[in-house]
């Protein structure tokens, strides 16, 4: 697995979180300190974020992430 699909993955875990707990992206932007269009640029791949946006993105859904060496896939807990 290359770093994109690695950070592909980790967007849609939390796009998906974010629709299961019912949350606008405009939501998460304001709990975040982000407008809402980064969300969206986020979520549609338009934008691929730092790894500071995707803990913080994570730990407002309430979610822990944890990375396991350089080829396994990154695990996320709920």
């Amino acid at each position: 697995m290359n770093e994109l699909e690695a950070v592909a993955q980790l967007v849609n875990a939390i796009h998906q979180r974010r629709v299961e707990l019912g949350g606008t992206q405009k939501e998460l932007a304001d709990k975040v300190g982000l407008h809402q269009e980064s969300i969206a640029r986020i979520e549609n791949g338009g934008s691929i974020p730092c790894l500071h946006t995707v803990f913080r993105l994570a730990t407002v859904l309430g979610m822990n992430l944890s990375l396991h060496g350089i080829e396994a896939a990154a695990t996320i807990l709920i």
